[in-house]
């Protein structure tokens, strides 16, 4: 039987992911976010970024914790939302990797959503939020990712690019909800 499915949502920093992700959880039965400052947070409050052991470590916490949910009886039934921003580089590819060993090992439909929107809302979204500590608040930051840096992509039927620009949080939400039944029909039914 499968369970139910991991749903990553992979975007720019201040593009909306964890706003859209509160609402789809309220959407989806038995629903979890995990987001990634919640894997963040606690490998900076040990190691600046710049520092060599920190992509290690916070390798390590997001391994643990996926390889938890992935074997976890008590979890099975739970549809989980991940937040993330990973570029296509060699660091992003890694963590992506992640994400698919634990979909397999629990035998879930891995959803793929990736968050868009054009710059000048992006900016104005990472300016306005009130952003926590391991946030980015930096525009000029977030520019030279946006130029450099791709977001990694699954490809495939089971992937969503979504431009929420000019969507609100529920209205992409609920795309991001027809868009997983379509792909993964029964999947979430089944744990209501």
């Amino acid at each position: 039987m499968m369970a139910p499915p991991l749903i990553y949502i992979n975007g720019y920093p201040g593009v909306g992911k964890y706003t859209i992700a509160k609402e789809l959880v309220k959407l989806l039965p038995n629903a979890k976010l995990l987001d990634n400052h919640q894997l963040i947070d606690p490998v900076a409050a040990v190691y600046e970024r710049w520092m060599p052991e920190y992509q290690g470590l916070r390798k390590t916490v997001r391994k643990g914790i996926l390889d938890s949910i992935a074997t976890s009886t008590t979890l099975m039934d739970v549809t989980w939302i991940f937040t993330d921003s990973q570029s296509s580089d060699e660091v992003g590819s890694a963590a992506v990797a992640d994400y698919i060993h634990a979909a397999r090992t629990r035998s879930s439909p891995l959803i793929s959503v990736i968050l868009m929107c054009n710059t000048d809302e992006n900016l104005r979204r990472l300016k306005a939020e009130l952003r926590g500590k391991t946030k980015l608040n930096d525009t000029d930051v977030l520019l030279e990712i946006r130029e450099s840096k791709d977001l990694y992509h699954f490809g495939g039927d089971a992937e969503l690019t979504l431009d929420v620009t000019e969507l609100s949080p529920v209205a992409a939400a609920q795309k991001i909800l027809d868009f997983v039944t379509k792909v993964a029909p029964g999947a979430i039914e089944r744990y209501v």
